[in-house]
C-alpha cells in the first residue's frame, strides 16, 4: 500500500481509528495509481473516506486547483451530510469544501463564487445547470481531476443515471481530461454492468473493490395480533410500543403510512416521536436529523427518505412497517442500525397479512445469500433530447455531428444510430425548440415558451425554468380539492389506475365523493359525502413494484415450509407461524399443490374471476390491462381488474377471458397486449411527462410518432412486460403451467382481492357519461353533479350522443310523476321502460285512444304520419313497428286531428331508432293523458 500521508495518519488518530477499514485499505492503492474505481460496501463501512482519504494524499503531496473534485450525490439531504463529514478533513488539511443545491442559502452561494472550493458537493441536477447555464462558475470545472458518485445504485437504474452518464461526457470533452471517475454504492446486482455505466468513455484502467459478505444482521418477523373490535392502526401501535429500543427507526411505504403511524402512536406512552418524508419542509427534516444525532429522539418514523447514508448517530433498532418492494431497499433500511464496522445490524419486520410474511421471510433469505437486483438502464430518448438543448445552451451553437459523437460516448447511448438521432433534431427542429443556422443548430423560441423564468400559473404547460435541468418529476401527485382548498394529495398512478368519478374516499377521517379528475392540472376535486365505504388512498411510494426475486423466492419458501413452522424460533414469531400453517392447511386439506409459478388456480368471488399464483409484477399488471382492454371493449365498461405478485383478476365479466387471450396466435396477442397498454392511463401520463422535452406543445396526434414511440418504450419498461407475457402465455398454452379451477376462495386469492381495482381510464366525455348512465335514468342535473361537469356541456353532449354516428347512443323520455326529462342509453331503455321504478311514464291511463304518430325521415326530405289505438300499441307491438317506414327517425311527436291540444303539448323526440319508437310513443301518450286526466 502506499505511504499514508503524517497529516492524515495525524488525523486518523484524531478521529480514533486503530486503523483504516477494510475496503478503505483496498481502494487505496487503486485509486493512487489512477484507476477508475466501483466501491461496493455495506453502510457503514467508511466508503466516503475510502475514495477520498487517497486523493487528500494525491492532493497533499501536489498543488490542486479547486474546482479538483466533484462529488455527486442523489439527495439534497445528502449533500448536507456529506458536506459536513468532508468539512472535517478539508477544515484541518488546508482545502475548502462548498455545496451546490436548491436551498444553500445566497451568502454560501455568493461565497462560493468568489472563494471558489476545492471539493464541490452536488447533484446530477447541480451539474446541469452549471454546464449549460452558470458560464462563469463553469471555468473552474477545467481543474477537475476527480468525480465522486455516491449511492450510485439510486442513480443507474433512472433517467437522472443517463442525465448523469452524457454529463461526464460533456464534462471529459469540456476539460479536455479524462479525470478519475469513482463510484460508491452499498447495494449492487451486477457490478461489471454499473462499473461500464458510470466509467463510460474514459481511457483509464478499472478495478471493481467489493467486500465480500454482507455484515451480520439479525431480523425478527413479527405479525400483528389484532383483538376483537380494536382497529388494525392501534393493534400495530401496540405492537411498535413493545419493539422500541431507543432510538429506533420506523420505516414505512408511504407518506401515508408514516403519517396514520405517527398519529397512532402520539396516544401512546412513547415519547419524542418524530416524522421525516419527503413533503415536510427542509427546516423540519434538518431538525428531525439533528435530533436523532443528539440523542433526542427516541423513533423517527420515515420513508426512503431516511434509506440513504444520511448520517444520523446511533440508531440502535430497525423496524420496518411492512416487508420493503425490494432486496436492495430491505439492506438499506437494516443498515441503518449498528452503522459502524463490527456492528450487528438489528431490525424487525412488522406484518399485517399472511403474505406480508411470506414477503419478509424471502427478502430476508435473498439478502442473506447475498442476491440483489440487477442494475436496469434504458437509453431514454428524453434524456438526449434534453441533454441536445443543454449542449447547445452550453455552446450557443453546435454542430449536429458533434452533438452526436458527445451523446453516443455515454454507455447508455453507444447503440443509439445517426439516422435516428438526425430524426429527433429534425423533430425538435419542426417543434421550434431548435432552429438550424449554416449547418449548426441553436435555441428556439419554443425552449423559452416552456421554460420560463416568469411562469404564468394560468398556462398548465408551462414549466419553471429550474425544472428543465431536472428528471425529478414534479408531477407525481394529485392536490385534492374542495373550494378552491386543498385539503390533501394522493399518489398520481393510484389515481390513474383506481379513482373515479363518484368514487368515496376517506382523507383525515373524513368521506369525500369525487365530483372530477382534471389530468391537465394534477388535481382531484372533491366535495363532502355523508355515507359510503371510503377507501384510504394510497400515497406515493406505495406503488413501487415488488422485485421479481420475491416471487421466485416465496415459492422456495413455501416448497421448504416446515423448516420455518417447527425449525427455528428466532427468524419468526409464533403468531406468523400460526398465520402461515393455517395459509398452508387450506391447501393440504384441498389437495392442491402449495402456490407456485407454475399452477394458476382459478377461483371466482363476487362475480369476479381470480386468477391465483406467483407470478412477475409486471407480467400481472400485463395480463390484467389486456383482461380489461377485452372486457370493455367487448361486454361493458363497468368492469376492474387487479393484479399483483399473487395473481390477477377482471370483474364485471362473467366469461373466461385468459381463455381468449391463450387462444390468440403470437402476433394477434402482441398487438392485444400493445394495445392495452396504449389505453392504459400510465401511457397518457408518460405521454404527458416526456412531451415537452420534445418540444410539443400542443396535443399529441398519431403524427408525433418519436414521442408516441419513446412512451410506450417506457410504459412498458416502468409498468409493463410485452416480451414476458407473451412467454408467460406460451407456457399455459404449452401446458407448462397448468389451470385448476376451485370452488371457493384459497389464501392466495384472498391476497389478489386485497389489492386495489384497476379500472378503465376514461378521458373520453362520451364513454364518462355512458358510464354514469349505464342501467339508469337521470336528469341532466343529476349527471352534472355525478360528473362534475357543466348542464350546458353535458346537455350538447348528451344530444349530440343520440345521433345515429355516435357510439353510445342516448334518448331522453318525460319522467311523469316529476315532468323531468330523463337521459337513458338506448340500450336501456326497454328495461327501463319494462321496470317498476318508471311504471307510469310508460303505461297510457286509457287505452281506447287514437293518436297521429308524426314522423321525419333522418337524412330524407317528407314527413309520414300515421293512425293508431293505443289498445293496439300495448298489445301487438310488432304490428305497430310495421307501420314505421323508417329504420332511423329525424323527429318524432304525436297530434290528434280532433284535439288540437295534444300536437302542442307533446313531447318531441329527435334521433329516434326504429326498435325503441313503442316506447317513445308509450312515453308521449302516458305524459299526455297524465296532463288530460290527471
Amino acid at each position: 500500500m502506499h505511504k499514508l500521508h503524517c497529516k492524515l495518519q495525524s488525523l486518523i488518530k484524531e478521529k480514533g481509528w486503530d486503523d483504516l477499514t477494510t475496503v478503505q485499505k483496498e481502494t487505496f492503492t487503486p485509486i493512487i495509481e489512477g484507476k477508475n474505481v466501483l466501491v461496493v460496501a455495506p453502510t457503514g463501512y467508511g466508503k466516503t473516506e475510502a475514495a477520498l482519504l487517497p486523493i487528500f494524499n494525491i492532493m497533499l503531496r501536489n498543488e490542486t486547483k479547486p474546482v479538483a473534485v466533484l462529488y455527486i450525490t442523489p439527495l439534497k439531504a445528502l449533500i448536507n451530510d456529506i458536506t459536513l463529514r468532508i468539512e472535517w478533513w478539508t477544515s484541518k488539511l488546508g482545502f475548502s469544501v462548498s455545496r451546490k443545491h436548491g436551498e444553500v442559502p445566497q451568502k454560501e452561494k455568493s461565497l462560493r463564487l468568489k472563494k471558489v472550493p476545492h471539493i464541490l458537493v452536488t447533484t446530477p441536477e447541480g451539474l446541469e445547470i452549471d454546464l449549460d447555464w452558470a458560464s462563469k462558475f463553469r471555468e473552474n470545472y477545467r481543474n477537475i481531476k476527480w468525480i465522486i458518485i455516491d449511492e450510485v445504485h439510486e442513480l443507474v437504474n433512472s433517467k437522472r443515471g443517463a442525465q448523469l452518464s452524457v454529463l461526464l461526457e460533456r464534462l471529459k470533452d469540456f476539460t479536455n481530461y479524462d479525470f478519475q471517475r469513482i463510484g460508491l454504492s452499498a447495494t449492487i446486482g451486477n457490478e461489471q454492468k454499473v462499473a461500464n455505466l458510470i466509467f463510460g468513455s474514459s481511457n483509464r484502467e478499472s478495478k471493481i473493490v467489493k467486500v465480500e459478505g454482507a455484515r451480520d444482521f439479525e431480523v425478527k418477523i413479527l405479525k400483528v395480533k389484532q383483538k376483537e373490535g380494536e382497529d388494525l392502526w392501534g393493534s400495530t401501535a401496540k405492537l411498535v410500543n413493545q419493539l422500541v429500543e431507543r432510538p429506533t427507526l420506523l420505516f414505512t411505504n408511504s407518506r401515508f403510512s408514516t403519517e396514520r403511524l405517527y398519529e397512532e402512536l402520539e396516544r401512546s406512552k412513547l415519547k419524542n416521536i418524530f416524522i421525516h418524508h419527503s413533503s415536510i419542509s427542509k427546516e423540519e427534516k434538518i431538525r428531525v436529523e439533528n435530533n436523532l444525532r443528539e440523542g433526542k429522539a427516541d423513533v423517527v418514523i420515515c420513508t426512503r427518505t431516511l434509506e440513504l447514508g444520511i448520517h444520523v448517530g446511533d440508531i440502535k433498532k430497525v423496524i420496518m412497517y411492512r416487508p420493503p418492494p425490494t432486496v436492495s431497499s430491505f439492506l438499506q433500511r437494516l443498515g441503518r442500525s449498528g452503522h459502524t464496522i463490527n456492528r450487528v445490524s438489528k431490525g424487525e419486520i412488522v406484518c399485517l397479512y399472511d403474505y406480508d410474511i411470506l414477503e419478509a421471510i424471502s427478502l430476508y433469505e435473498l439478502a442473506k445469500a447475498g442476491i440483489v437486483e440487477p442494475p436496469k438502464s434504458m437509453p431514454y430518448m428524453d434524456v438526449v433530447a434534453r441533454e441536445i438543448i443543454g449542449i447547445t445552451l452550453q455552446y450557443g451553437e453546435i454542430n449536429v455531428e458533434k452533438l452526436y459523437n458527445l451523446i453516443t460516448k455515454s454507455s447508455y447511448y453507444k447503440g443509439l444510430k445517426f439516422d435516428k438521432f438526425l430524426s429527433l433534431v429534425k423533430y425538435m427542429i419542426q417543434n421550434g425548440l431548435l432552429k438550424k443556422e449554416n449547418y449548426k443548430v441553436k435555441i428556439g423560441k419554443t425552449f423559452f415558451k416552456i421554460w420560463r423564468f416568469d411562469k404564468d400559473n394560468k398556462i398548465t404547460w408551462m414549466k419553471d425554468f429550474s425544472e428543465f435541468f431536472s428528471f425529478i418529476s414534479t408531477d407525481e401527485t394529485f392536490n385534492l380539492r374542495y373550494e378552491n382548498k386543498t385539503i390533501g394529495e394522493i399518489d398520481a398512478v393510484y389515481v390513474y389506475k383506481h379513482l373515479r368519478n363518484n368514487d368515496i374516499i376517506r382523507i383525515s377521517g373524513k368521506l369525500w365523493r369525487i365530483v372530477n379528475i382534471d389530468i391537465n392540472k394534477m388535481q382531484v376535486n372533491v366535495a363532502p359525502a355523508t355515507s359510503g365505504n371510503g377507501e384510504i388512498p394510497i400515497w406515493k411510494g406505495e406503488n413501487i413494484s415488488k422485485s421479481s426475486l420475491i416471487t421466485k423466492q416465496i415459492e422456495k419458501v413455501l416448497h421448504n415450509i416446515d423448516d420455518y413452522l417447527y425449525g427455528d424460533d428466532s427468524l419468526i414469531d409464533e403468531e406468523s407461524k400460526n398465520a402461515l400453517n393455517k395459509l398452508v392447511e387450506f391447501y393440504r386439506i384441498h389437495q392442491l399443490p402449495l402456490p407456485n409459478t407454475r399452477t394458476i388456480y382459478i377461483e371466482n368471488e363476487n362475480d369476479e374471476i381470480v386468477y391465483a399464483t406467483l407470478i412477475n409484477e409486471k407480467i400481472a399488471n400485463t395480463l390484467s390491462h389486456a383482461l380489461l382492454y377485452l372486457a370493455t371493449k367487448k361486454y361493458s365498461l363497468n368492469v376492474s381488474a387487479r393484479s399483483s405478485i399473487y395473481g390477477f383478476s377482471i370483474k364485471g365479466v362473467d366469461k373466461d377471458l385468459l381463455q381468449d387471450l391463450i387462444n390468440l396466435d403470437e402476433k394477434q396477442l402482441k398487438s392485444l397486449l400493445i394495445k392495452s397498454v396504449k389505453r392504459s392511463p400510465l401511457f397518457f401520463a408518460t405521454l404527458k411527462e416526456i412531451q415537452y422535452s420534445f418540444g410539443k406543445i400542443n396535443k399529441v396526434s398519431s403524427e408525433d410518432k418519436i414521442i408516441l414511440e419513446e412512451a410506450l418504450k417506457q410504459t412498458v419498461n416502468k409498468y409493463f412486460s410485452i416480451k414476458g407475457t407473451m412467454k408467460y402465455v406460451k407456457m399455459i398454452k404449452e401446458g407448462k403451467i397448468r389451470i385448476i379451477n376451485i370452488n371457493g376462495l384459497s389464501p392466495l386469492g384472498k391476497a389478489v382481492l386485497s389489492h386495489s381495482p384497476i379500472k378503465p381510464w376514461i378521458s373520453d366525455l362520451s364513454i364518462r357519461i355512458y358510464q354514469a348512465l349505464k342501467g339508469g335514468a337521470y336528469t341532466v342535473e343529476e349527471l352534472s353533479d355525478m360528473l362534475g361537469i357543466s348542464k350546458k356541456t353535458l346537455e350538447l353532449r348528451l344530444k349530440k350522443m343520440r345521433k345515429p354516428s355516435s357510439k353510445y347512443r342516448t334518448c331522453n323520455f318525460i319522467d311523469v310523476d316529476t315532468h323531468e326529462t330523463r337521459w337513458v342509453l338506448m340500450e336501456d331503455l326497454k328495461e327501463i321502460a319494462e321496470s317498476d321504478d318508471y311504471y307510469n311514464s310508460f303505461n297510457p291511463i286509457n287505452l281506447d285512444e287514437s293518436y297521429v304518430m308524426v314522423m321525419r325521415a333522418y337524412q330524407s326530405e317528407g314527413a309520414t304520419e300515421s293512425v293508431f289505438r293505443v289498445k293496439d300499441l300495448v298489445k301487438n307491438p310488432e304490428e305497430f313497428l310495421k307501420r314505421i317506414p323508417y329504420d332511423e327517425i329525424l323527429e318524432l311527436k304525436l297530434k290528434d286531428p280532433n284535439d288540437s291540444l295534444v300536437a302542442s303539448i307533446s313531447p318531441k323526440y329527435y334521433f329516434v331508432k326504429k326498435s325503441i319508437a313503442r316506447f317513445l310513443v308509450l312515453n308521449a301518450i302516458s305524459y299526455i293523458q297524465n296532463l288530460k286526466f290527471g
